[in-house]
């Protein structure tokens, strides 16, 4: 909606960040078209990283809870847009950071990661071939990077990123340093990073670092940020502390959707008179801002928008399109996740704990 984009705009200024566009990343894909990929923090880096395909991608999965919502999905799609053009895609599961964060024990970690994060993910479209794994719990090589990180930043520089200094929230900004790092232990190279607005912080604490660091040669990491997929009440982004204002994938309560659908924010006019008189504000309307993340096909999006703007179509015609989209979304994520928790039970994938094992597949 219009008061997102302002203040996105707004904290890009604020921020120092770069915004960025399709001319810049050079990248065919529907995101960076629609502009869902909308700005930087390390310009220069991403243009060299992309020039050159010497780079790695990385994030993380929090496996507190077997659900995700679309924006989780949004960031994978991001991910997608990188990873095939750099060195190597990086997935990290953060099970220190559940247990710090979400009092999830490490047992109980592993077992969501492995029956539903990591299908999902790769259900999404991470090419398992070109994608490695690994736990915090696992990797001895990312508390070397946190302890340094803990020598080079101050008490202040975290009262910054968080506000309030808790040790939980200390020690995972520690291991969010040392995560974003861990693959250039095999060798300096930019990683890029693709993420929300909201997590630059920890974005700039981990560049800060890297100026600092007196013991490892690091190569600048890049922020890529996300437009948020928007609550479903109209005001700030989707989030699971907000069920009732978020749409999980998958979703096994296909009434319980359409409801969330049907009571989501509407850009439409007061009355149906006034809706095909003046047609709906795109930038207020929620379904129209979700079809914008899901639905691939530019020119399908494109007429729904001439059509909704218009008046032709009216808000429950745009509702109901979304159901069905999200309904068909969710049928084809299922059969995926299916397919690769029996992959994932049979170990056919990468799973690495040490610098030393990435180095096999980071040339």
């Amino acid at each position: 909606m219009q008061g997102d984009v302002d203040r996105e705009v707004r904290l890009v200024e604020e921020f120092g960040l770069k915004s960025i566009t399709e001319q810049d990343l050079g990248i065919d894909h529907y995101f960076v078209r629609r502009g869902l990929i909308f700005a930087c923090r390390g310009y220069e880096e991403l243009r060299e990283a992309l020039q050159t395909g010497d780079f790695y991608t990385l994030t993380g999965i929090m496996p507190s809870s077997e659900r995700i919502h679309l924006g989780t999905m949004a960031v994978v799609e991001a991910v997608k847009c990188f990873s095939e053009r750099g060195k190597q895609t990086i997935l990290l599961i953060a099970d220190l950071e559940s247990l710090a964060t979400r009092g999830v024990a490490l047992e109980e970690a592993k077992k969501i990661a492995f029956d539903f994060h990591i299908p999902t993910y790769l259900a999404l479209g991470i090419n398992p071939d070109k994608c490695v794994f690994y736990f915090q719990s696992e990797n001895e090589d990312i508390h070397k990077i946190a302890a340094d990180a803990s020598r080079e930043i101050t008490l202040q520089e975290f009262r910054a990123v968080y506000g309030v200094l808790e040790p939980s929230r200390i020690v995972s900004s520690l291991y969010q340093i040392g995560d974003i790092l861990f693959p250039q232990l095999v060798r300096p190279m930019i990683g890029i990073i693709p993420v929300g607005l909201d997590q630059d912080p920890h974005i700039r604490l981990c560049r800060d670092y890297v100026r600092r660091s007196r013991f490892y040669n690091f190569r600048q990491v890049v922020g890529v940020y996300i437009r948020d997929v928007p609550s479903l009440k109209g005001e700030g982004k989707m989030s699971k502390s907000e069920p009732h204002a978020a749409i999980f994938l998958p979703e096994d309560d296909l009434k319980e959707l359409r409801r969330k659908v049907y009571k989501a924010f509407s850009g439409g006019a007061n009355t149906l008179e006034e809706q095909k008189k003046y047609g709906a504000d795109l930038e207020r309307d929620v379904p129209y801002k979700i079809l914008q993340f899901i639905l691939k096909d530019d020119g399908e999006l494109r007429q729904i928008a001439e059509s909704y703007s218009s008046g032709k179509m009216i808000s429950g015609e745009i509702k109901e399109l979304l159901y069905e989209k999200l309904v068909l979304l969710i049928q084809d994520l299922k059969a995926k996740i299916d397919y690769y928790r029996e992959a994932v039970r049979r170990r056919e994938i990468t799973i690495i704990s040490s610098a030393r094992e990435l180095a096999e597949y980071l040339t």
